[in-house]
């Protein structure tokens, strides 16, 4: 009798890299980390918005979040969805992170499968790992300010 079953944290492990040593996966993640907000910045340089790492400046990243949707722009810019949001949720925890000396990224090793690491966010005694922070925004309601409203419940966590 076969008795498998949905193993989420094993299906979440088999899509980290895997890395001989943690210096290596800390420095995975650094790139990663630096190439999200630069296509993020080039991408936001033709909407006139600036990352200033500022509430308003996430402000002007959800309007145009929600308008890529609207207008299909992601189409025309062949970016998936799951990428774009990727790039805001690097944004939206590094916006966190310059408001609280506390706060930082963190790597660690994933327990359930060697030679991954998770990359995660740290404020006080709670840890946060996630590639995509900011999954399925659009299921909320634009008027909801859901990264806003995500923006100020890390910020007061």
């Amino acid at each position: 009798m076969n008795h498998s079953f949905f193993q989420p944290e094993k299906q979440y492990g088999e899509d980290l890299p895997i890395f001989d040593q943690e210096w290596e996966a800390i420095a995975f993640y650094y790139d990663y980390r630096q190439s999200q907000i630069e296509e993020l910045n080039e991408l936001c340089q033709f909407f006139n918005i600036s990352l200033t790492y500022t509430r308003e400046s996430l402000e002007e990243l959800e309007n145009l979040y929600f308008q890529s949707i609207q207008e299909l722009l992601l189409a025309d810019w062949n970016l998936p969805i799951e990428e774009f949001e990727k790039m805001i949720s690097v944004y939206l925890i590094d916006c966190v992170i310059a408001r609280h000396e506390d706060a930082e990224w963190v790597v660690k090793p994933y327990p359930y499968k060697d030679g991954a690491y998770t990359l995660g966010f740290r404020r006080h005694r709670k840890s946060w790992h996630t590639m995509n922070a900011c999954d399925g925004l659009y299921l909320r309601p634009k008027e909801d300010r859901p990264l806003l409203s995500l923006f100020d419940s890390l910020v007061r966590s």
